[in-house]
């Protein structure tokens, strides 16, 4: 009996863990909702460079693995957005719509920027074929945060 109990907790998250993922496995999203998921650290962002390939919607997944509060910007000429800071352990998610361009990454808290916390993402045009960074995912992506 006990054994059933086992078998039947292993397949519970072994489903659990699969979610609902039209991931290609080439590291591309398609449709709406995107998810780039970024870990902060003191003093570094994980990934430092992010490909999207097109513009659109895109969520940013920000989870602080770092000792100090933190914060993600995402800056270009004519676009400025910023989370809320992020203490030490917890996360937080910025929506925003992006054009075709570059973007600049950082956390725009004290001097974290100049101590390394900085990064670039990369927005393809609709149809230009650019390929995705490995942090993109699909909505449901079994992120914890």
């Amino acid at each position: 009996m006990k054994a059933d109990r086992v078998l039947a907790l292993m397949i519970a998250l072994l489903l659990a863990g699969c979610g609902n993922d039209d991931d290609s496995g080439d590291g591309s999203s398609s449709g709406t909702g995107r998810v780039i998921e970024i870990v902060e650290t003191d003093f570094a962002l994980d990934p430092e460079l992010v490909t999207v390939e097109t513009a659109g919607e895109v969520t940013l997944r920000i989870r602080n693995d770092g000792k100090t509060t933190h914060s993600l910007e995402i800056e270009s000429d004519d676009f400025e957005e910023a989370s809320d800071e992020i203490a030490p352990g917890d996360s937080a998610e910025l929506t925003v719509e992006l054009e075709a361009g570059e973007y600049e990454l950082y956390c725009p808290i004290g001097n974290h920027r100049d101590q390394g916390m900085e990064g670039t993402l990369d927005v393809g045009a609709e149809g230009e074929g650019a390929t995705t960074g490995e942090a993109e995912t699909e909505e449901d992506s079994g992120y914890g945060g």
